[in-house]
């Protein structure tokens, strides 16, 4: 399966609302539950910051705050659709915090959301954090980073 998590530009977990994030970290994760195993993929680039995009920028977007009215314009709901273009293939993105419309643009493709707490700050962590909490292992000494 594989596994976006959100990044900033010093390549920490992002927990704002993914949408403003710089980038992705890919992950891919397999085995089964005595031995699973997790390894790098690559980043992706958020479109929206590659195309310097009101999503990076607006503090609304950030913290998740849209007001009632802009979280229901079709054409604001369409951004956050853009994502899709770097974890359209992904099975789930692991979050601190997300909007609505956010969720809605995952669902839609078969995406799934695994929450996190603020205190997890690396790739890493938001992985083992992942599987643990997504119950794929058996025990935390089963996990490892794939060769």
């Amino acid at each position: 399966m594989m596994v976006a998590i959100p990044m900033d530009a010093m390549m920490r977990v992002y927990h704002y609302n993914p949408c403003s994030a710089t980038m992705f970290a890919l992950y891919e994760v397999s085995g089964e539950r005595k031995d699973i195993r997790y390894r790098f993929v690559e980043t992706r680039l958020n479109p929206w910051e590659k195309h310097q995009g009101q999503m990076v920028c607006d503090p609304k977007i950030k913290v998740c705050e849209c007001e009632i009215d802009f979280a229901k314009d079709p054409h604001h709901i369409s951004e956050h659709y853009a994502l899709l273009e770097v974890l359209g293939k992904c099975d789930y993105l692991i979050v601190d915090s997300y909007c609505l419309n956010t969720l809605y643009a995952m669902k839609s493709v078969g995406i799934k959301i695994h929450k996190i707490p603020p205190f997890v700050k690396t790739s890493e962590e938001a992985i083992n954090h992942f599987i643990i909490g997504a119950n794929l292992a058996d025990h935390l000494q089963y996990i490892n980073p794939a060769s």
